[in-house]
């Protein structure tokens, strides 16, 4: 009967969990979010922030110990947070590659029972775990002054639970 129970408990306490983001769960609001980033050592972007779609706030700090642009998604609704992004500008090509495998390697070591799905064209790959997903990517702007800097390396994490909640609210708008 202990054995049942406790395999209960763990079943539920997997339902209930989030994707976690700077080992923040990607749940409640974005105010409470931002408490909890703020505790971290990040602040907010203001500059930026001003200028994103509504439903995202812009901040800065230290992601995998390196200095990192975050923009952080939240319902304009609810202001439930259901995901995060962090990258990493003025990259080269090669290092940004490099820093892509890198983050691959540390994902599969993260999530043992994740799946990696590589992605068809451009350098990305998508891992799937059991609360959400983290879609990692290269992008190059060509109209950067610095070359050959003009490389970021992106980290979008996205809790399932409050991403169908957040999809759901936009398709009431359709």
């Amino acid at each position: 009967m202990f054995v049942f129970m406790f395999m209960l408990a763990s079943i539920s306490q997997a339902q209930n969990s989030h994707m976690k983001f700077a080992g923040i769960p990607l749940d409640g609001t974005i105010g409470q979010f931002q408490k909890k980033l703020e505790a971290k050592g990040y602040v907010v972007n203001s500059a930026v922030s001003t200028i994103l779609p509504v439903g995202t706030r812009a901040f800065k700090g230290t992601f995998m110990g390196k200095k990192a642009s975050v923009a952080v998604y939240y319902d304009d609704r609810t202001k439930i947070v259901y995901g995060a992004k962090a990258y990493f500008d003025e990259l080269t090509e090669e290092r940004a590659n490099q820093e892509l495998d890198n983050v691959r390697d540390l994902l599969s070591q993260k999530y043992l029972d994740g799946i990696i799905r590589e992605g068809d064209e451009k350098p990305n790959f998508y891992m799937f775990t059991e609360n959400g997903n983290v879609y990692v990517y290269l992008r190059k702007d060509d109209t950067l002054l610095s070359y050959p800097y003009h490389y970021s390396l992106h980290l979008e994490y996205s809790d399932y639970e409050n991403s169908q909640k957040h999809q759901g609210n936009v398709m009431d708008d359709l």
